[in-house]
């Protein structure tokens, strides 16, 4: 159980549209749950079921924060991958007037 839930852990992870797609539908849920949480569950709900009270928010909290530490690695992601590219622009431009120098 714990390796296929690693594996796809890692499917999502490493796969940018699937990560996407998972960021969206996670944020998405978290603000559902957080308008539900605050139009439909009234207050004397919450008084007598504390726990379910407390679950919920605490639910809606851990899909935030999934979302926001998915955003936060694909921004990380995007940076390095920029980084890497702008890189292999400069070599290319460094070789390409490396050799209009040494022709003439």
């Amino acid at each position: 159980m714990l390796r296929s839930v690693l594996l796809l852990t890692k499917g999502i992870i490493r796969d940018q549209k699937t990560r996407r797609n998972v960021m969206f539908y996670v944020m998405l849920a978290a603000l559902v749950m957080l308008f539900a949480g605050w139009v439909f569950i009234p207050d004397s709900w919450a008084r007598q079921h504390v726990w379910l009270f407390f679950f919920y928010w605490l639910v809606c909290a851990w899909l935030t924060l999934t979302g926001l530490l998915l955003a936060a690695f694909d921004i990380l992601l995007i940076s390095a991958a920029s980084r890497i590219r702008k890189r292999k622009l400069e070599e290319e431009l460094l070789r390409a007037t490396g050799e209009e120098k040494e022709k003439p």
